[in-house]
């Protein structure tokens, strides 16, 4: 199993109803992108998020599966979104 976490922290323009459709967006692929076994997005509560305040965990079955993931249609205006709303971002892949 692939794992890829996505940490985000928003620019502080970023309108919060903006952060919302966009987080609903990131969890429609899961309907959208036939290689994703799983999605969970959530907005932080942890006091050690350094300023981080969502996250992105995406599952898949390979590597393979994983940049078909990246490249797919419906994932590129929503990460092209997130790019120009972030102020920093973590990404980090594991296998598992």
């Amino acid at each position: 199993m692939i794992i890829h976490v996505a940490l985000f922290k928003w620019r502080s323009e970023a309108a919060p109803a903006t952060i919302e459709k966009l987080i609903n967006d990131i969890r429609g692929l899961k309907n959208k992108i036939p290689q994703i076994v799983d999605i969970y997005v959530g907005e932080n509560f942890s006091k050690w998020a350094k300023e981080y305040t969502h996250a992105v965990v995406v599952t898949t079955r390979s590597r393979e599966d994983l940049d078909a993931y990246r490249a797919h249609s419906d994932h590129k205006p929503i990460a092209d979104l997130c790019d120009s709303l972030e102020a920093d971002s973590i990404g980090f892949d594991f296998e598992s």
